[in-house]
């Protein structure tokens, strides 16, 4: 997969919109992507190891902070701390590439829908669950 390609499903994702004030704090948006990856088959390539009893993928660290120099992401100070959206640069890849956000679109929604309304401690504890079930 093109870090293009990767671009333009975590923007998908940030794009989806929901009632909860969480949506898209930093950790939600690394858990979303981890699930992506491991529950939905998502070959998006980052490699997450065991910290501190939580999957954390460096590679996907440096990924997020660069679409956030790059302009593709937004990060906006609300009273529930920062969240993600996509910025101007973002939403106009999204748009040149529909492509690929519809070959993923069923597996993007299925992550939306299940981490939409979970704490972060119940995202915590799927996410170990999962990273065991599927060690790399």
């Amino acid at each position: 997969m093109t870090d293009t390609e990767r671009n333009v499903i975590i923007l998908a994702l940030t794009s989806l919109k929901s009632e909860n004030p969480q949506l898209w704090g930093y950790a939600r948006l690394r858990k979303a992507i981890f699930f992506l990856q491991k529950e939905e088959g998502v070959p998006l390539g980052f490699p997450f190891k065991l910290e501190r009893g939580r999957p954390v993928s460096p590679q996907l660290q440096i990924f997020l902070e660069k679409m956030k120099y790059e302009g593709l992401l937004n990060f906006i100070e609300t009273p529930h701390g920062y969240r993600i959206v996509p910025g101007k640069k973002g939403k106009h890849l999204l748009e040149n590439n529909p492509g690929v956000a519809v070959r993923y679109k069923k597996e993007i929604q299925n992550t939306f829908n299940k981490i939409e309304h979970m704490t972060l401690t119940e995202l915590r504890i799927k996410s170990l669950e999962v990273f065991l079930k599927n060690p790399e």
